[in-house]
């Protein structure tokens, strides 16, 4: 008991009292447990029964999970969302990756500059209208690039329509200007373009297989110039591009205490996404083709769609 003490006294910041130690209940207890009869420590040093230890398996892991992170990741639904809706996996992350790396990544950062600065809107307002039309551009000129290799539009059909969905599934990142919240991920919804660039392509490569202008004889260099032509033809104005951002972000921060299979639908049913918008009808397209089952037999959507 002395030696205790002694010691931890010794290895103590405060030097306290052999009375005050004494005290202590948790010593008590210590004290009272060791000296408790019948009680053996031989077992301690036994060795394990291995019959007695408990088995590890190893964990299960999701068939394509990085598939499935990298599509929810662009559209804002978890492979969860895709099962119960009963949709298959829309593509696979390397075709997403192929879509991505198609384009020349020459000077990106200078053109996104420069097409920030062009306009009259206030930071960082300006960031995300130039990051939208850096964008529109770029992902045009990925999906020419993969109709000429391919010869098929269907990759760049389909990222068009996750871009889409994305843009409000996950409006809940945004930023804010004078009280007023923009959707980020809608500068990243460049479908309008993505979809001209595939009616451009397969319109060239229905051409005869001699015509200068078919979709195999484009140099890379003439498929930036064009891309960039179909960017800046079709890109929203500033103002059209702020009010989508500002009724994206808000319709989805109105219907976050419902379930995901109920968030597009309840927006369209609350009026806060109006039909009357052009971009509206190519979102309810894109949940229409990716989750049928959760807008089928919406008035709203059906009326636009046929």
């Amino acid at each position: 008991m002395r030696s205790y003490l002694k010691a931890a006294n010794a290895n103590s910041d405060s030097a306290l009292s052999p009375t005050a130690s004494a005290r202590n209940p948790r010593l008590l207890e210590w004290l009272t447990r060791l000296t408790q009869p019948g009680l053996s420590l031989d077992m301690l040093s036994q060795p394990f029964d291995i019959d007695d230890k408990i088995s590890v398996e190893a964990p299960i892991e999701t068939p394509h999970a990085d598939d499935w992170n990298t599509i929810a990741h662009i559209c804002g639904h978890s492979m969860r969302d895709f099962k119960e809706a009963g949709t298959a996996m829309p593509l696979t992350a390397a075709e997403i990756d192929h879509f991505r790396r198609n384009h020349r990544g020459t000077e990106n950062h200078i053109s996104r500059d420069f097409l920030t600065a062009q306009t009259d809107l206030p930071s960082p307002l300006a960031e995300l209208y130039g990051l939208y039309r850096h964008r529109a551009r770029i992902d045009a000129e990925s999906a020419l690039f993969l109709a000429q290799s391919t010869s098929s539009m269907r990759v760049a059909r389909v990222m068009a329509d996750l871009l889409a969905i994305g843009a409000f599934a996950n409006g809940l990142e945004y930023v804010s200007y004078l009280g007023i919240t923009y959707s980020v991920p809608c500068a990243f919804d460049t479908s309008t373009e993505i979809d001209r660039a595939n009616m451009e392509a397969a319109r060239r490569l229905a051409l005869p297989a001699d015509h200068p202008s078919h979709l195999l004889k484009l140099t890379p260099d003439e498929l930036g110039v064009l891309a960039s032509s179909i960017a800046e033809k079709n890109a929203m104005a500033p103002s059209d591009f702020l009010e989508k951002a500002n009724l994206l972000s808000e319709a989805r921060q109105d219907v976050n205490r419902l379930p995901s299979a109920q968030h597009f639908t309840t927006a369209v049913i609350e009026r806060d996404l109006s039909m009357q918008n052009p971009w509206m009808v190519r979102l309810a397209s894109a949940y229409a083709r990716v989750f049928a089952s959760w807008v089928a037999g919406l008035p709203e959507i059906q009326a636009v769609l046929h």
